[in-house]
């Protein structure tokens, strides 16, 4: 089983045409799982349109703790660190 992703455009005629070069006169089993595409414009005014949204004065954030300072990404203790021989 081949497994093809894709972006194509469906024409005004309901049609969506998939080439497959490998495949010639030969009966195929065909699975469409379908997700239309939007623009990140268009995704980011849909996501903006709901701050603020919720105007209900019981809806709030409770405090949160203090977060303690974290290692910077990448860091890793001398003490954590695996030595290596070179002498295997």
């Amino acid at each position: 089983m081949q497994s093809i992703t894709l972006k194509s455009h469906i024409g005004s005629d309901g049609l969506l045409k998939v080439h497959l070069p490998d495949m010639r006169d030969t009966d195929i089993e065909v699975v469409i799982v379908y997700q239309t595409s939007i623009s990140k414009e268009v995704e980011a005014a849909s996501v903006s349109q709901f701050y603020g949204c919720i105007q209900d004065d019981s809806f709030i954030r409770h405090p949160q703790n203090e977060q303690p300072e974290r290692n910077p990404l990448g860091y890793l203790p001398m003490d954590r660190l695996i030595p290596y021989r070179m002498d295997i």
